[in-house]
């Protein structure tokens, strides 16, 4: 897998702000802010989101009373999170800085965080486990990690159950790769249990697994889910599912909380 530059996000940024408005962008930070709020320790602990992006996970924490900073090697994401943190009264609260998560190790020397967000970051890295290393190398004595990834199941679901191809369904059930047309590069594609394998063996223990969006994408008609009514109950019925299996199996996204060991 090529290693994926910042250019291609700052050139998506546009695509990506549009996602984050839509019923389904909304449905991913909303349960991922669900999920971590019973794992995450007091304000104004610390926090480090990695390839956080324009701030949609870091702002809220930060008028929560954390202490965040934010790397993300998008010069054009940065700036977008800079203005809302402005925007939203916590730009004395937040530091954005232009990073590389395979260089953390240059920014950072001793274990400096309370915990660290690491949103859609590993299908990108070239080495992940390097990454998770260097992650857990940052956390202090029982630091907390939150990992979110996509599933690549729910490809083969989509395919069959939103666009009728059977043939493209077939042809993704053991795919390894996955091309991003907003952001023009190729994610590799990881289960959940490659996944526990991979944290275990930097050192996390893993304390709870969450799924997002259980059920919004194979739901096919994507104007329902603007109605205001629907979405609420569609919003009600995937925070009931988001900690129960079978459903986070088949969740869009992965979201494993750990601990360092």
């Amino acid at each position: 897998m090529e290693q994926v530059a910042g250019e291609n996000f700052d050139n998506g940024m546009a695509t990506w702000q549009e996602y984050q408005a839509a019923p389904w962008g909304r449905l991913r930070y909303g349960i991922a802010r669900a999920n971590l709020e019973s794992h995450l320790p007091s304000p104004p602990a610390y926090i480090l989101d990695l390839g956080g992006g324009n701030g949609f996970d870091a702002v809220p924490l930060a008028k929560d009373g954390f202490a965040v900073s934010v790397i993300d090697f998008s010069q054009e994401m940065i700036a977008q999170g800079k203005r809302l943190a402005e925007a939203e009264g916590v730009a004395d609260k937040m530091a954005f800085a232009v990073g590389d998560a395979m260089q953390l190790a240059d920014q950072f020397s001793q274990p400096t965080f309370d915990a660290v967000l690491c949103h859609n970051v590993l299908q990108y890295v070239v080495e992940p486990t390097a990454v998770l290393t260097s992650i857990h190398n940052l956390l202090k004595p029982n630091g907390v990690l939150s990992l979110i990834i996509t599933n690549p199941h729910t490809e083969t679901f989509g395919f069959a159950l939103r666009e009728y191809d059977m043939q493209a369904a077939l042809e993704n059930i053991d795919k390894r790769t996955k091309y991003v047309a907003p952001f023009d590069t190729t994610i590799q594609r990881y289960t959940d249990s490659e996944l526990i394998t991979m944290l275990n063996s930097t050192g996390f223990s893993v304390e709870a697994q969450y799924g997002i969006r259980c059920v919004c994408d194979f739901v096919a008609d994507n104007e329902r889910k603007f109605d205001p009514d629907f979405y609420e109950q569609l919003e009600e019925l995937e925070m009931a599912l988001r900690d129960k299996r079978p459903y986070i199996s088949l969740a869009r996204f992965y979201h494993f909380v750990g601990e360092k060991e």
